[in-house]
C-alpha cells in the first residue's frame, strides 16, 4: 500500500513537472522570451527579495500545493541567491483552486505570515513541507497545521488565525490572480524576466535564463 501511494505521488509529480514546462503553446525557443505577454509592474504591494534597483527582475506566479512549483523552488532559490543581491525576485499567488484543494489556504497562510513580517519564511516552509500538508484532510486539519508552522516561526498565532481569513489577505491573493490572468498565466509555475514571460526552463537550467537576461 505504501509503495502504491509513493508510485502515485511520483507519477503525479512527474506529470506536473512536464505540464509546467510544456503546457504553454505560445512559448518560443528554449529559454526564450514570450512576446506580447507582460506581467503587471512590480509595486510596493508585491512580496519581493533582493535588490529593488536590480537590472534583472524575476516574477513567479506560483501555487504552494503545485508539485512542479515544489520542484522548482530549491532551484530558483539557489539561482537567485547566487547573484548576491543583483536580482529582484517577486512571488505572486496563483492558486489553482480546481486542481489543488488546499492551494488557496496555503496562500492565505503565506499572506497572513507576511502581515507579521514573515512572508518569505512561511513561503519556504510551505514548499519544504509540501509533501506533508498536501496529504492532510482539507479544511480544519490543514489550517491547524499552518498555525503550527506560524508558531514555529515565532508569530502571534491568534493574530495569524485572525488574519488568515481576513478580507485583506483574500483581496491580496485575488489581486495576484487577476494580474496573472491579465498576463495570460495558465499554469504554475509561470515565470517573467523583466516583466516578460519566459518559457519554463528545466529547474537546473534556471540560472542560464537569468544569465541571458543580464547579457541582454
Amino acid at each position: 500500500m505504501v509503495w502504491s501511494v509513493v508510485g502515485i505521488v511520483v507519477a503525479a509529480t512527474a506529470g506536473a513537472i512536464l505540464f509546467g514546462v510544456t503546457s504553454n503553446p505560445s512559448a518560443g525557443s528554449a529559454f526564450g522570451f514570450v512576446p506580447l505577454t507582460m506581467a503587471p509592474a512590480i509595486s510596493s504591494m508585491d512580496w519581493s527579495q533582493g535588490n529593488k534597483d536590480a537590472k534583472v527582475t524575476v516574477i513567479e506566479y506560483g501555487d504552494f500545493q503545485c508539485p512542479a512549483c515544489g520542484i522548482y523552488y530549491p532551484a530558483v532559490k539557489k539561482a537567485i541567491a547566487s547573484y548576491n543581491g543583483q536580482v529582484l525576485f517577486v512571488f505572486r499567488n496563483f492558486p489553482l483552486y480546481r486542481v489543488h484543494d488546499d492551494a488557496g489556504l496555503a496562500a492565505q497562510a503565506a499572506e497572513a505570515a507576511g502581515l507579521q513580517g514573515k512572508f518569505w519564511e512561511m513561503h519556504d516552509l510551505l514548499y519544504e513541507k509540501q509533501a506533508v500538508w498536501s496529504l492532510l484532510p482539507f479544511g480544519l486539519g490543514v489550517k491547524q497545521y499552518f498555525a503550527g508552522l506560524a508558531s514555529s516561526l515565532g508569530l502571534d498565532v491568534d493574530k495569524f488565525n485572525h488574519d488568515f481569513d481576513s478580507k485583506q489577505v483574500k483581496d491580496k491573493i485575488q489581486s495576484d490572480i487577476e494580474g496573472g490572468q491579465a498576463a495570460q498565466v495558465e499554469h504554475t509555475p509561470t515565470f517573467f524576466i523583466n516583466l516578460k514571460r519566459i518559457e519554463n526552463p528545466a529547474p537546473n537550467d534556471f540560472k542560464s535564463v537569468i544569465d541571458k537576461a543580464f547579457a541582454n
